[in-house]
């Protein structure tokens, strides 16, 4: 009964950060939406408004490794509820800003309050959970936060047409606060939580840190992370529905529906290739067919025509081989003990954000160079074409090949059995 409790306890701590990494998540994807609108509004060229939302992932990745000291040494129940209203600050301000440098703020404020989101699920997953089905937490977090992506695709269009893309800002920052509510009401500390904090506070604050990063596998699950991520952060999260409503000769709004499908497939897939892992005991294997497998999809993806339906079915399943990735976490945390995790994840997920911040503003730049090669073409917002796209998006399956070949020098850290624990 008493091991029954504390589970459901577990259950419930995690759903809440959980919660709080869909929601950011959300606002993460929004501007695959929205990106036409502050375009036009704005008289923004594609360079720019890359540029400008590529700042959510700056703060972001710059956060990662304060983030999981701060977790490690002060436990996730303050930091989370403090990130809330980082968010809803940086949702209210982006309602707000008529210039170029406050938007970027405002996505840079929402990038440092996100930063907190995942790093505190792992955290209270390592904390609630054994090591073991660690990685199934990883992917049942990515699946609440694939429901966010979700979300910023048809529904987050259709509240966009019913008020405007600032006002939906004012109605996501009023969503953060209440969040923050819930996480003052529902986390709490257990007493492995303290004993660990003990431990991570003894141990001198940089000293844990370089630790993880002397460490080469942290640097090669690293940039396997940062190559797998650019199918989320230049495609799905910015330039997937502009390639898909040019391609396709689809609205807007039909167009963000087919680029939510790959969150659709993500959430599927996440957790499902976590299990696959434990059956086979092997992260290792699982992320080098996830990063084969996704590279075929999107390749299909980006330059086979497609019929409508089958476009569908070839999003979705990309979505769901890109979910492997996710594994890396759990792989990475293995190779720290307990009181490391959150620095560990934070200098992970730091490299993967730092896709963000490289693809999303170097694919405007390319579609820009191709409109300055072609400019009496006239394409999706007014400017870009097909052929447009399919040059600058070329560096995705690019990246996706790089991910394949580093799983071949990858160690192997799947806990050899239940009883194992890491060193404290």
């Amino acid at each position: 009964m008493e091991k029954s409790r504390g589970n459901m306890i577990g259950w419930l701590v995690w759903g809440c950060a959980a919660l709080f990494y869909g929601f950011q998540f959300l606002l993460r994807v929004s501007p695959g939406v929205i990106s036409a609108d502050v375009m036009r509004d704005l008289s923004l060229d594609a360079c720019t408004t890359g540029t400008l939302f590529s700042w959510y992932y700056i703060a972001y990745a710059a956060m990662q490794i304060p983030t999981g000291v701060i977790l490690d040494r002060f436990g996730p129940r303050r930091p989370l509820i403090i990130a809330c209203f980082m968010l809803c600050a940086g949702a209210a301000l982006f309602g707000y800003a008529q210039s170029v440098s406050l938007l970027a703020l405002a996505r840079a404020s929402m990038g440092i309050g996100s930063a907190f989101a995942f790093l505190s699920c792992v955290k209270l997953a390592s904390l609630y959970f054994s090591q073991r089905i660690l990685s199934i937490l990883v992917g049942l977090t990515l699946s609440v936060g694939t429901i966010g992506g979700i979300a910023a695709g048809t529904p987050f269009r259709v509240l966009v047409e019913a008020t405007n893309w600032r006002e939906a800002n004012y109605i996501l920052a009023a969503g953060s606060l209440v969040i923050a509510l819930a996480a003052w009401l529902i986390i709490r500390e257990n007493e492995l939580n303290v004993t660990q904090r003990q431990a991570s506070k003894s141990e001198p604050l940089l000293q844990g840190v370089m630790a993880v990063i002397k460490n080469p596998q942290t640097w090669i699950f690293g940039l396997y992370g940062f190559a797998m991520y650019v199918p989320l952060s230049g495609f799905a999260d910015l330039w997937g529905t502009p390639f898909i409503a040019e391609a396709y000769k689809m609205d807007t709004t039909a167009a963000g529906g087919v680029s939510s499908l790959f969150y659709a497939g993500l959430c599927v897939g996440a957790p499902l290739w976590s299990y696959w892992a434990t059956r086979i005991l092997s992260y290792r294997r699982a992320m080098m067919w996830g990063a084969l497998t996704v590279t075929i999809l999107m390749a299909v993806v980006l330059y086979m025509p497609l019929p409508g339906y089958m476009l569908c079915v070839a999003m979705t399943l990309s979505g769901f081989c890109a979910g492997s990735q996710f594994m890396a976490f759990a792989a990475v945390s293995g190779f720290h003990p307990l009181h490391r995790t959150a620095t560990a994840s934070g200098v992970h997920n730091m490299l993967c954000m730092l896709s963000g911040v490289a693809m999303q503003p170097l694919l405007g730049y390319f579609l820009d160079k191709c409109l300055a090669c072609d400019p009496k073409c006239v394409g999706v917002m007014g400017r870009y074409t097909h052929e447009h796209f399919l040059w600058s998006l070329a560096i995705i399956p690019v990246f996706l090949v790089i991910a394949f070949v580093l799983t071949f020098v990858m160690k192997e850290t799947f806990p050899k059995d239940e009883g194992s624990e890491r060193a404290a």
